[in-house]
Formats: structure tokens, sequence, C-alpha cells
């Protein structure tokens, strides 16, 4: 399989040993994992560590305009870095967030420069005590203009709005027809549980959605281990090759 979304040392949140080099020996070592994607978080790109989680660049972009070139540059050793493992199996990506005037954490020149990017909601500047139908209002226009934003794969696409509240059928069904007309792939993600993985998997398949399956592995341990993709699609009463995995343009 390919593991389309894993994160190296370059994310805040991963552990300091997870080297491209890791990546590079697995896809060496590993029969079971044709490719790996380095899709390291954007806000870990372009914001110091502090500044990165506060979240405060999703409602006031000028602070992205301020780090920009600090994160450029940045941007542009970290790929350089992963190049020299390409004829290895290992290919540059990035995990972005959207901000609130619809631009991503990351600089557009660069687009045309990775493999994949990964849209994803990590933080949403709602008041999680408001009425569940604002809340999923919200959610919904935020993930639909992120489907729309240009992105290859929406990254763990109900995790955010399952830790709030549980998410019915006709909702993930919703996100997956928006994925359909976009051209965007879903995303199987190893490294929550999130109850919607099956009705999304499903829905999938009928509708005829890529799927993109990532370990979004942080530490060492997760990488390579697809333990989970493969349990949900059994549960899911499908097998692989009732599933249309999305596989990655390289450029």
């Amino acid at each position: 399989m390919i593991d389309c979304h894993a994160h190296t040392n370059m994310s805040y949140c991963a552990e300091n040993a997870l080297t491209p080099e890791i990546y590079s020996d697995l896809v060496k070592n590993n029969t079971e994992v044709d490719a790996v994607y380095v899709t390291d978080h954007g806000m870990a790109v372009y914001f110091p560590s502090e500044m990165a989680w506060s979240w405060q660049y999703i409602t006031d972009s000028r602070i992205f305009d301020q780090h920009k070139d600090w994160g450029n540059r940045r941007l542009e050793e970290h790929l350089a870095n992963l190049a020299k493992f390409r004829n290895n199996g290992v290919f540059p990506g990035l995990e972005v967030e959207m901000m609130h005037d619809g631009r991503l954490t990351i600089d557009d020149p660069f687009r045309a420069r990775i493999d994949i990017l990964i849209g994803s909601v990590h933080y949403l500047p709602i008041d999680i005590e408001e009425d569940r139908n604002l809340i999923l209002s919200d959610w919904k226009r935020h993930t639909i203009e992120l489907i729309n934003s240009g992105i290859d794969v929406l990254g763990h696409p109900f995790r955010w709005i399952n830790n709030q509240f549980p998410v019915s059928r006709a909702i993930v069904r919703e996100i997956v027809k928006e994925a359909k007309v976009a051209g965007v792939a879903m995303e199987l993600n190893g490294h929550f549980v999130v109850p919607t993985d099956i009705d999304m998997l499903q829905e999938a398949v009928e509708l005829g959605v890529p799927i993109s399956t990532g370990t979004d592995s942080h530490t060492i341990a997760e990488t390579g281990d697809f333990t989970y993709h493969l349990a949900t699609i059994r549960q899911a009463g499908l097998s692989l090759a009732e599933i249309k995995l999305f596989t990655p343009k390289r450029k």
C-alpha cells in the first residue's frame, strides 16, 4: 500500500527520531509499503511552535503573511532534504489548514513542487457550547470550502466534528459527494479511530470517490502500520479490490 500521510520531526507533534531516513528504510525493507509521502504540517513549517498551537492564524491570516518568508525558507530546505530520498520511494507533500480568507497554510508557488496536498481540519474558531446545528453548519461550510481550495485529499474528514458529537450517514454522504464533484480523495486515516470511517468507505465506493490511505505516523512505531485500514475495510464489508485507491501524481 501507499502511505499518503506521514510526518517527520519537522512537525511539532512528531517524535524527534522520526526522519525521512526512517521512511526510506521502511520502503526498502517492508514489502507491504510501496511508497511514503511525507506530509508535514504547514503550521509547523510556517510558524514557531507556540504560535502554531495558538491557531490564531486561522482567524487572522496576516500572521501567515508576516511569517511567510521565514516559512518559505524552511520549506525550501525541507524539500531539498526530501529530494535526497525520492529514488528510495519517499516523496514530498504537505498537510495544510485553511485560514478565514480561504487561503491555505502554504505559499502558492510551492504547490507545484509537492506531490500531494492534504487539507485537514484541526481547529475551528467555534464555540463548542453553541447549538449543535450551528456547529455543524459552520463545520460543513469550512469543510466544503476546503474541498474546493485545490487540495488533493481531505485529511481525516470527520475527525474534528466527531469529537464534538456523532455525525449522521446523511452528512457523510453529503461531504463525499462534494469531494466527488471537486475530484478530491477522502482519507482513511490510521492515527485515530473515527466512528464514521465505515460509512465513509461505503459511500465512497458507491459514489466512485478515491480513498487515500495514510498512517498519519507521528512515531516510529506507527510507520507502515495499515492494521486499522485493513480492519475497517473488512468491517465495512468491502475488499481492497472494491476500493478506488488514490495514487498521487508525482511531479
